[in-house]
């Protein structure tokens, strides 16, 4: 049980919540939301695996939801709308001021819905940036984070520069209206006057007037994207494989 294990290395250690937190490049309350109101679900990889360091115990130890939650209930209904197919939309995940409510990976059993998410597919384009295609490439159930959000849609990842915690092969989820906070990680669009849609995701740093401050895994590493060059910035919110 993750949250119940946490909980008692941060006790043996005479550890604070808000210490940690900070300790992980989050806010001072994120641990507190994960363990007391299960906000995120699941830890992040890049949390799980700073924080097994922390707490000198295994990644694996931290892996997977912790069963000392309160069940949540759920509402049953024979409908086959959308609606139909949530959970009481009280429950459903609120974004506080910087807090993540979710990043982590979603397996493809809990995506619900209309299958009217569009997919756009990548291919690498040097540099570490990805080249997009113009129109999706396929059209997927929508994940609880994008239930109501409109022109929310998915990414084929292409590359490793953000392993282990975003890995090729799976579809990152983007809120494009949801503002993020340090530790988030944000796909960065860049539009050519050819036509051509450049994009990386990477985790945001901050920003000045001119510049995104941002930073990748693999290999590590923390460097700017110019404004000018990289107009767009969205929010990923959780990431999943077919």
């Amino acid at each position: 049980m993750v949250r119940k294990l946490i909980l008692e290395k941060l006790e043996e250690l005479e550890l604070n919540m808000a210490e940690v937190s900070k300790r992980l490049g989050r806010n001072e309350t994120y641990l507190q939301q994960f363990l007391k109101r299960g906000s995120p679900r699941e830890l992040h990889e890049r949390d799980r695996i700073m924080l097994a360091e922390i707490l000198s115990v295994s990644e694996d130890q931290l892996r997977g939801p912790s069963s000392i939650l309160p069940k949540r209930e759920y509402v049953k209904s024979n409908q086959t709308t959308r609606e139909s197919l949530i959970a009481d939309p009280s429950r459903r995940p609120r974004v506080a001021e910087n807090q993540q409510p979710m990043s982590d990976f979603i397996p493809a059993s809990q995506l619900v819905g209309d299958r009217d998410l569009p997919v756009f597919g990548t291919a690498q384009g040097g540099s570490g940036a990805l080249i997009v295609s113009n129109e999706p490439v396929d059209w997927v159930v929508r994940p609880d984070p994008l239930l109501r959000v409109k022109d929310g849609y998915g990414m084929i990842i292409t590359g490793d520069s953000m392993d282990p915690a975003l890995r090729a092969g799976s579809v990152a989820l983007i809120n494009p209206h949801l503002p993020p906070g340090l530790g988030d990680f944000c796909l960065f669009r860049s539009h050519a006057e050819d036509g051509t849609t450049h994009a990386v995701i990477k985790e945001y740093r901050g920003e000045t007037e001119v510049v995104w401050k941002v930073r990748q895994y693999n290999p590590p590493k923390d460097f700017t994207l110019k404004k000018s060059e990289w107009q767009i910035r969205h929010r990923v919110v959780g990431t999943y494989f077919n």
